[in-house]
């Protein structure tokens, strides 16, 4: 964060930035004034008197002793507004140069100012209130009927494969039952863990019963007794927290 100091120093940068821009605007204006009126005419005095001595004849009867105005020749006149144009085009320039560092140094300026100091405690508090998401409320006892069921199924199936397929189905109509919406880019196992690790401490348990049931579901080969009796240790576990 900028100091004090540094603040005070951009502002003072800007300003002259700003007061700079104001001067060669006004130098602008007096130029193309100057080229809108076009190139100057000259006008020489009228002669001097010397003495006395008459005048001599005039071959014009009508002249009336003043010289007629002189127009400056006109390839003088066109250098003149080719300069003019240049020297504009030249404080054009300079000026859209001023404006982009002017605009820059805004820019810089506003980025760089002071804020306001929060407290820690209240930033925090905010924090976990925006990423802190409420526990969904979910139908307890559809759950733990579930559980029961699987638990049944392990038991009375006579083929260990056959028993944890069916376990597992029975978990995943409980889920869906539960009252909570499984998201879009879930799959029906991920769902199942979400919900039943819900309740802390079964997260080994449940990610155990989805190994066995996609083993036996998806892979080449089958479960044994031993299969079946770890997915009946991680249903015992998992109903002891659902109670």
């Amino acid at each position: 964060m900028p100091s004090e100091p540094q603040t005070r120093l951009a502002r003072r940068s800007v300003d002259r930035m700003v007061l700079s821009t104001l001067v060669v605007g006004l130098f602008v204006v007096a130029m193309i004034a100057a080229a809108i009126q076009g190139a100057p005419t000259f006008r020489p005095a009228a002669p001097i008197p010397r003495g006395t001595a008459e005048p001599l004849p005039s071959s014009d009867p009508g002249a009336t002793g003043v010289p007629e105005p002189m127009e400056i020749d006109s390839t003088a006149a066109a250098v003149v507004q080719t300069l003019a144009v240049i020297l504009m085009a030249l404080v054009a320039a300079g000026l859209i140069a001023l404006l982009v560092i002017a605009a820059r140094a805004l820019l810089r300026a506003w980025r760089d100012r002071p804020l306001g100091r929060r407290d820690a405690a209240a930033v925090a508090s905010e924090v976990d209130h925006l990423t802190s998401a409420p526990e969904p409320e979910i139908a307890v006892a559809v759950m733990q009927r579930g559980i029961a069921g699987a638990l049944m199924q392990i038991d009375e199936r006579a083929r260990a494969s056959d028993a944890i397929v069916a376990a597992w189905i029975g978990l995943e109509e409980s889920a869906a039952d539960a009252g909570v919406k499984r998201a879009a880019t879930e799959t029906p196992g991920e769902f199942v863990v979400r919900i039943i690790t819900l309740r802390p401490g079964v997260a080994g348990d449940a990610a155990s019963l989805l190994r066995l049931y996609e083993s036996v579901r998806f892979g080449a080969g089958s479960a044994d007794e031993g299969d079946r009796a770890s997915a009946r240790e991680a249903l015992r576990r998992i109903e002891e927290v659902w109670r």
